[in-house]
């Protein structure tokens, strides 16, 4: 419905609340167009007024809580759908609503439980999409993955299904299934958001960092808020050795994503390739907040303790380091950037060299490892 033909409605149902003011239900539908139109105050004042004289009406309750949700007020939401399912007001509208604000806050397993019993429920068609993504959340990919399938049998051509499992596949490492999704995504939605930032991620995987910046800047473009369509976008202008850009894109991925550990790291050896030692202190520091057994975390922090000449420390978070992984990138880099820390010059050739050599004969060098735990979603997991 355009927006011309909703306000039209909307004056008409406020002509008949002129004669009915005693009608909930007809403040509900003004409180429903005030929505449509994207008026979250005017639709917050209509329901506040009505509930001050039906308080415990659950239609408007539930509207309010919408009007919660679509003005960034998640816990309000929250409580006042929790409110209604304790009364005894639960229904699949209600429970997708609920789960969507606890999503909002990080509460996926919550969530998960409240979309199971819906997930084939006609009144709220989009549950299976949004289990999926609860489910993406808490690490349960193969039944992420099966939910959205089963909602692609339907409906085939949908961009918002066919996005989410680009996405799903690319975090379980089957390229070629999430190029096919996300090009088909495309097809049908061309800003795609999830389908974007697949491509984007394939590209970057496969060294065409050209590529990647045509598919990430569209997604920064249309959806600013994309923490991982920002954290990508950083990581391409990094590979590229556009530091001052890279470091503006990071800066805006970790204020939208602030739980992605390998955004962190990516931030600070952006940081330590820009000789700013402090900030990558903090940048691994904020990450170790998130998980400190985290092997790179414990090896970045020694690179940064060897450059600022703390050489007394950095024995202790090397061994940590490797003792999480054996293998990991950052501690063996710092081992080798002891041995190093007398030559000068060869220290610093080996910070401007980092992105493309590695820590060990037949290691991952730095870029690749940045690309898998950048790119990924859920990269808290010991390599």
């Amino acid at each position: 419905m355009q927006a011309q033909e909703l306000r039209s409605r909307l004056d008409r149902y406020y002509g008949f609340l002129k004669q009915d003011r005693s009608n909930p239900n007809l403040i509900t539908e003004v409180a429903d167009l005030h929505l449509q139109l994207g008026e979250f105050l005017q639709a917050r004042q209509v329901l506040e007024n009505a509930l001050s004289q039906w308080p415990d009406h659950a239609a408007l309750k539930s509207r309010l809580a919408t009007a919660a949700i679509a003005s960034n007020q998640a816990g309000e939401a929250i409580s006042l759908l929790q409110e209604l399912m304790r009364g005894g007001t639960d229904n699949p509208v209600i429970r997708y609503n609920l789960a969507y604000a606890l999503m909002l806050t990080s509460r996926f397993a919550e969530a998960k439980d409240l979309l199971i019993p819906i997930a084939n429920s006609t009144e709220a068609p989009e549950a299976p999409l949004l289990l999926a993504q609860a489910l993406h959340h808490l690490g349960e990919m193969e039944e992420a993955i099966k939910q959205v399938q089963a909602y692609l049998a339907s409906a085939p051509n949908d961009a918002n299904a066919l996005g989410l499992l680009a996405l799903l596949n690319l975090d379980v490492d089957d390229s070629v299934a999430s190029k096919e999704a996300a090009e088909k995504a495309l097809t049908a939605n061309p800003d795609n958001l999830n389908a974007l930032v697949s491509l984007g991620s394939l590209a970057l995987a496969e060294q065409d960092e050209e590529q990647a910046k045509i598919y990430l800047d569209r997604a920064v473009t249309r959806h600013p808020k994309s923490g991982r369509a920002w954290s990508g976008r950083g990581l391409a202008a990094m590979l590229s050795l556009d530091l001052t850009h890279a470091l503006e894109y990071f800066d805006q991925a970790v204020q939208h994503m602030p739980n992605h550990i390998g955004t962190w790291h990516s931030l600070a050896w952006c940081q330590i390739l820009n000789n700013d030692l402090t900030g990558a202190q903090e940048s691994f520091n904020r990450a170790m907040e998130l998980d400190r057994n985290f092997g790179e975390t414990h090896g970045g922090l020694a690179v940064v303790a060897i450059l600022q000449n703390r050489l007394e420390e950095a024995p202790t978070m090397i061994k940590r380091a490797l003792k999480l992984n054996p293998l990991s990138f950052a501690g063996r880099f710092a081992q080798s950037l002891m041995t190093q820390k007398s030559d000068p010059k060869k220290a610093q050739q080996m910070i401007q060299n980092i992105l493309t050599s590695s820590a060990y004969p037949g290691g991952e060098p730095l870029k690749d490892v940045l690309t898998r735990v950048t790119l990924k979603r859920n990269n808290q997991s010991r390599n």
